[in-house]
């Protein structure tokens, strides 16, 4: 499901959020891009990957990901650098 986001939250709810939002990541849909954005993300969409820019440092990950675990394991790397 959807988390809603506050600007107020610490940076651990934040983490918990972009941790739910990529569970069993297949593909970038709109909602979740909206969802990243309110959380401090950006999402810029190219032909086969999605760029994240989340406090001035650019993660990417496949626009389609083949893999369950890539989700998570980019999730842990942009909770890691915040």
């Amino acid at each position: 499901g959807l988390v809603m986001i506050t600007c107020d939250m610490s940076i651990q709810e934040r983490k918990q959020a972009i941790k739910a939002l990529f569970k069993g990541y297949r593909r970038m849909s709109r909602s979740m891009e909206k969802e990243l954005e309110s959380l401090g993300i950006q999402v810029e969409r190219t032909k086969n990957h999605v760029k994240l820019y989340c406090d001035g440092r650019l993660y990417t990950a496949p626009s389609s990901a083949s893999d369950w675990r890539s989700g998570a394991n980019l999730a842990s790397i942009i909770c890691r650098e915040m």
